[in-house]
């Protein structure tokens, strides 16, 4: 019995297909000479094609009838608790896509996949997606991180409307404590829930998604706003805290704090 959904595709089911093909395309050069005898007025020759044409359809549905036994003999279940995460890592080495992941969650910035096996199933961002090839899935989600790259990003207004949020913060901090600290760490989660006050905006703009404009702004390089602050992104002990962030050369990094700073 196949273990992987690739072997049970292309070996198991593989002379399924083959003959259904090439049974599909003898059905339609039939039609085709039913068509002629048609246009030519040769009705021994139309009933010969359609005598051939019963035939196909006989073959084409013992076919389809053996098919549709094998394919619930594969144990999707099975294979998305057992197998799947070894082919979908490779998947994603293969398209040198970083991720962080302990299954059953994947994070591919700025995706997160999460196997469902008693669903039979894969979510991207809590959105249902059941084709379950993993190299088709780390192809989709190359394609879909490869869009948002060529998108246009002005970094410089990212910077600027972190500085406020992060500004924010700090105003909240200094109320609650009733400490004036300057160039204080602040939590990036923070920051993001500052940014997104409400639920709309969190889901139009997941936490993911701010990650990923967190990356940009480091591949970007511009780091200084213009009132001639500089981002810092540091780590934090508790990974609850932290956001999967993937750096200037796309590594993913776990990051829980910032703050803007004057140097010098």
């Amino acid at each position: 019995m196949s273990k992987t959904l690739d072997d049970f595709l292309d070996l198991t089911l593989q002379d399924g297909f083959k003959n259904l093909n090439n049974t599909h395309r003898s059905m339609v050069n039939v039609v085709r000479r039913i068509k002629t005898a048609g246009d030519d007025g040769n009705l021994e020759a139309m009933r010969q094609a359609l005598a051939r044409y019963e035939e196909l359809l006989d073959r084409q549905q013992e076919i389809l009838q053996d098919l549709s036994e094998q394919i619930p003999t594969f144990n999707m279940q099975s294979y998305l608790q057992e197998e799947f995460h070894r082919g979908f890592m490779d998947a994603l080495a293969e398209e040198s896509l970083a991720v962080e992941a302990e299954y059953p969650v994947y994070e591919v910035l700025p995706f997160k996949v999460r196997v469902l096996p008693e669903k039979e199933m894969v979510t991207i961002d809590d959105r249902v997606y059941r084709n379950l090839r993993p190299r088709v899935l780390a192809g989709y989600l190359k394609k879909s991180i490869d869009r948002l790259n060529a998108a246009s990003f002005d970094a410089q207004r990212f910077l600027q409307s972190l500085a406020l949020a992060y500004d924010t913060e700090m105003a909240k901090q200094i109320a609650k404590t009733k400490i004036e600290v300057s160039e204080q760490e602040v939590l990036i989660k923070d920051v993001y829930n500052t940014l997104t006050p409400l639920p709309r905006q969190k889901r139009d703009y997941p936490a993911q998604l701010f990650a990923f404009d967190l990356h940009r702004v480091l591949k970007s390089g511009l780091m200084n706003t213009p009132d001639g602050r500089r981002l810092w992104l540091g780590n934090v002990r508790n990974n609850r805290q932290a956001l999967v962030v993937l750096d200037a050369q796309g590594q993913p990094q776990r990051l829980g704090v910032m703050k803007f700073y004057r140097e010098g």
